[in-house]
C-alpha cells in the first residue's frame, strides 16, 4: 500500500499559466523568445521572426509544458535544441501553443494509506485521519496550434492525450506515485489529470517541423 501524507491546513496557491496567458512587456526592452507567447493570447505576426523557410527545419517556440533547454536537453540530440528550443527570437519560424481541451480517459486507480505528519514537522501532528485514501488518475486531452511566427497564420493544429504523472519523462514507470498530499479535510478520493510528456508535443509538431 502507498502512502499518503495529511497536510493539516492550507496549501499555497500556485498558478499555472496556460497558453492563454499574457505577458506585457515595454517596446524598449530587447525581444526575447518570451515574447512569442503573445501568439497564443492573440495571434499575430511578429517582424522581428524569421520567415517560414521553403526547406526544413523551420525553428519552432513552443508555449505550454515544453522547458527542455532548460530540464531536458538530454531529449534532442546535438544541435537539435536550436530548432526545438531557439535561443535566438530571430531564427524562431513557427509558433506552437499547447493548451487543454478537456478530461480523457480513465488511466488507474491509485489507493493509498493515510499517514499524519510529525509532531512539529510542517505537516502538522499525529491524530489526523487515517484510513485509506484513491487518487483517480484521468488523461488530459490536449491541442497544439501551431502558427507562422512572421504572419500569424495558422498553420496546423493537433491534438493528442497526455498521460504523464510523474516528474520525469519515464513512461514505462507505474503512474502512481509512491506518496502523495492532500489536504486534512480533502474526501477520501481525489482525481488527478496527466500532462504531456516531451516526446507527445514533439510527435505533435515533427511533421511541420522537421520533416
Amino acid at each position: 500500500m502507498r502512502r499518503l501524507t495529511i497536510v493539516a491546513g492550507v496549501l499555497a496557491g500556485v498558478v499555472v499559466l496556460g497558453g492563454g496567458a499574457f505577458a506585457l512587456f515595454h517596446d524598449d526592452e530587447p525581444f526575447t523568445v518570451s515574447r512569442y507567447r503573445a501568439m497564443c493570447d492573440k495571434p499575430h505576426g511578429f517582424k522581428q521572426a524569421a520567415a517560414r523557410s521553403a526547406t526544413q527545419p523551420h525553428p519552432v517556440f513552443v508555449y505550454g509544458y515544453w522547458n527542455v533547454r532548460e530540464d531536458h536537453p538530454e531529449a534532442f540530440g546535438a544541435g537539435a535544441l536550436d530548432v526545438w528550443d531557439p535561443a535566438d527570437p530571430a531564427k524562431v519560424q513557427l509558433v506552437a501553443c499547447v493548451d487543454t481541451a478537456g478530461r480523457g480517459a480513465f488511466v488507474k486507480r491509485c489507493d493509498y494509506t493515510a499517514q499524519s505528519g510529525p509532531i512539529d514537522g510542517p505537516l502538522g501532528g499525529p491524530g489526523g485521519p487515517t484510513g485509506n485514501y484513491s487518487v483517480d488518475l484521468y488523461k488530459t486531452e490536449f491541442r497544439v496550434t501551431l502558427y507562422a511566427a512572421r504572419t500569424g497564420a495558422r498553420v496546423a493544429t493537433a491534438r493528442f492525450s497526455g498521460d504523464r504523472f510523474g516528474a520525469d519523462e519515464d513512461e514505462n514507470g507505474d503512474p502512481c506515485s509512491p506518496a502523495t498530499v492532500v489536504h486534512a479535510n480533502d474526501p477520501r478520493g481525489s482525481v488527478r489529470e496527466g500532462i504531456p510528456y516531451i516526446r507527445q508535443i514533439r510527435d505533435a509538431l515533427t511533421p511541420y517541423v522537421t520533416h
